[in-house]
């Protein structure tokens, strides 16, 4: 049957459709929770990564306005940060910031321009690497960075989109051709239900009209029978897949902001100057 060679396709083409995603913040930048920083996107173009990694910063001290055809002294420092908190009902990655000053000189005075680099997406475009780069750059001398997570797991908010419609809760999580595939899956099994009941009916229709022909009629009716409760079987299966790939299955890498529990920062006035601590429970 053409109806079920479609559908073990769709199904191979479910099976196989995990290559990798975007991530969720490509063209969608994640929103600060303090005035003290930003999170931008930069794109930069290199014949290489490493350029192009250049070139980012050039284009973030541009978008600063830190830079005027001047020169940039660039360094790199690394550091590790490792959290085993959960967020959101997900496990969060081991994620590693670049921590990077550049040094400009405006006017005879140095500026530096502070910026955690949270993570970056390269492609390859006219034989050229095209990366977008998301940063937290600094707004003031003294900022508070939030914590700044990467993770793959959406929780609950996948699953009881996939429970409500197959497949929402994969196009949600960024995996569009899978979430089209067990949309299509569905409306193809839910289709041949309908389908070979209304053959079935009309069969056993036509064996209690003409008795003369009423063991063929059956055989036939059996048969679609038989192809109703297999798309029965599948529509079960395609669902249950469905919703368990909702929750299981990874999604497009997006971004996790919390804000810091513990926050020192200088405080100056007229009347007093010293350090600020907060804590959050």
């Amino acid at each position: 049957m053409k109806l079920l060679r479609l559908f073990f396709v769709l199904v191979v083409f479910v099976a196989t459709s995990t290559k990798a995603q975007k991530p969720a913040w490509l063209d969608n930048t994640p929103q600060e929770l303090n005035y003290t920083y930003k999170i931008v996107e930069v794109v930069s173009y290199g014949d290489t990564k490493d350029a192009a990694r250049v070139k980012a910063l050039e284009n973030l001290s541009s978008d600063q306005q830190l830079i005027e055809g001047v020169r940039i002294y660039q360094k790199t420092q690394k550091e590790s940060v490792k959290d085993k908190r959960r967020v959101d009902a997900g496990p969060l990655h081991q994620v590693q910031h670049d921590h990077i000053v550049v040094n400009t000189v405006i006017d005879g005075n140095a500026v530096n321009l502070n910026a955690n680099r949270i993570d970056e997406y390269a492609t390859e475009e006219y034989g050229r690497v095209k990366l977008h780069t998301l940063y937290q750059v600094a707004t003031c001398d003294n900022p508070i960075f939030d914590n700044v997570y990467l993770t793959t797991k959406y929780g609950a908010r996948g699953l009881w989109r996939s429970a409500i419609c197959p497949g929402w809760g994969q196009m949600y999580k960024g995996s569009i051709a899978k979430g089209v595939s067990i949309l299509a899956a569905e409306v193809l099994t839910i289709g041949g239900i309908i389908f070979t009941e209304n053959e079935r009916a009309v069969y056993i229709s036509k064996m209690r009209s003409q008795p003369n022909f009423a063991r063929q009629y059956k055989a036939r009716a059996d048969n679609y029978e038989t192809a109703r409760n297999c798309c029965i079987g599948a529509t079960v299966a395609v669902y249950i897949y469905n919703l368990i790939d909702a929750i299981v299955a990874p999604g497009a890498k997006r971004v996790v902001v919390k804000p810091r529990n513990m926050q020192i920062a200088p405080v100056a006035s007229s009347d007093f100057g010293g350090m600020a601590f907060s804590y959050n429970f």
